[in-house]
């Protein structure tokens, strides 16, 4: 069996936490998603990830729904799925 020590422990119950909560401080975003804080900034910046800011503009928030929607929205199609689009294609041309 693994040991595992307590600071490891409180650190997974504490992203277990964090993963309940609807609303993201930058670092919860970032420990959310794996990007570095700087990263995200940058986005925001950018305008290419959805968040809000407070009253004055201080402070950055993210929702966690909205940040789960962006994370899949580049998704790569399996070569499964590229096979099966262009066999559909092959045969609706060939009618």
């Amino acid at each position: 069996m693994k040991k595992t020590s307590v600071l490891e422990i409180m650190t997974d119950i504490r992203n277990l936490m964090l993963m309940q909560k609807e609303i993201f401080t930058v670092e919860e975003a970032a420990t959310y998603t794996g990007y570095e804080v700087s990263y995200l900034r940058k986005l925001c910046s950018q305008r290419q990830i959805p968040h809000y800011k407070t009253p004055g503009g201080k402070q950055t928030f993210f929702d966690r729904k909205e940040l789960s929607e962006y994370l899949k929205s580049r998704r790569i199609k399996p070569r499964y799925e590229i096979d099966e689009e262009a066999e559909q294609f092959l045969k609706s041309k060939a009618i």
